[in-house]
């Protein structure tokens, strides 16, 4: 993809009029799927009369595809021949998706802003992973390398970490058409920052009762991003892209079900590869 990229910024417009907007596209709705990468977290977990700890450089996979590899033809394409649809609509929603709205100035039709939302999900593996964990377990002290099994039970955030991303963008307008005049392929940089939605999952070893379960919104839970990706508009009305994302975030405010006295934090980048299309007015 960066070779590409880096091609379309060596491609001048063609038929470009300055100032003309008669057929310029201001306005794109779009939908993309993608793939994610492992990440490392930093996790804290704090409980009154129980301990406090953070768990450093935590492996957290995304499980990038659902309900299997192929995505298109067995995930949704199956199912909806056989009447399933709830499980061809898991093909558009599971596990990592991106829905998103861009409105470009026209009086600089370069520069634009957006919202999206942004489903992705993190897990810690089923089998847990030795890690540094330092902090205090009912009043000792803690500094050991052991198993994120001898406190957790299990944690992920697979009902979404769900990013509300407010976004300004940037964008090349390149290989222009009196018909296409944003140009048949748009390489674009974004900045976004917004509030997160998350829906973690805990439970800690020992007692069922430590848990957590369900959405929290709060607006310390937040992240910032950017998207490096180029769009290829076949039509005044369609086109297709793909991206890279970077997602920092800061889940900075969880708490538990059965009250507020416990809390925990989690804290990671996100990388994602995206492909979507769009619809163009």
């Amino acid at each position: 993809m960066v070779l590409v990229l880096l091609g379309c910024l060596t491609l001048q417009p063609s038929n470009f009029a300055p100032g003309n907007t008669d057929h310029m596209t201001l306005n794109y709705i779009e939908y993309s799927r993608g793939a994610s990468f492992p990440t490392r977290a930093q996790i804290e977990i704090s409980y009154p009369g129980f301990y406090d700890l953070e768990f450093h450089d935590v492996r957290m996979i995304g499980n990038s595809f659902y309900p299997d590899n192929s995505i298109f033809p067995n995930a949704f394409i199956g199912p909806l021949i056989k009447g399933k649809l709830r499980e061809a609509k898991n093909a558009f929603t599971e596990p990592y998706y991106n829905v998103r709205f861009t409105h470009f100035f026209k009086k600089n039709p370069n520069i634009g802003f957006g919202l999206e939302f942004v489903h992705l999900k993190v897990f810690i593996p089923d089998e847990g992973e030795r890690v540094h964990i330092t902090g205090v377990d009912n009043g000792k002290r803690v500094d050991e390398w052991t198993s994120t099994k001898t406190y957790i039970d299990s944690f992920n955030v697979s009902h979404g970490v769900n990013h509300l991303n407010f976004f300004l963008v940037y964008r090349l307008m390149l290989l222009q058409t009196e018909k296409i005049g944003a140009g048949k392929i748009q390489p674009y940089f974004s900045l976004g920052l917004g509030p997160f939605i998350p829906h973690p999952q805990l439970r800690l070893q020992g007692d069922f009762s430590y848990k957590a379960y369900g959405h929290q919104f709060n607006f310390a839970n937040f992240g910032i991003c950017f998207s490096l990706g180029s769009r290829y508009q076949i039509s005044k009305g369609f086109g297709f892209y793909i991206e890279y994302k970077f997602t920092q975030a800061y889940l900075r405010d969880l708490k538990f079900d059965n009250g507020e006295e416990g809390a925990f934090r989690l804290n990671f980048p996100a990388h994602h590869l995206a492909w979507g299309f769009s619809i163009i007015f």
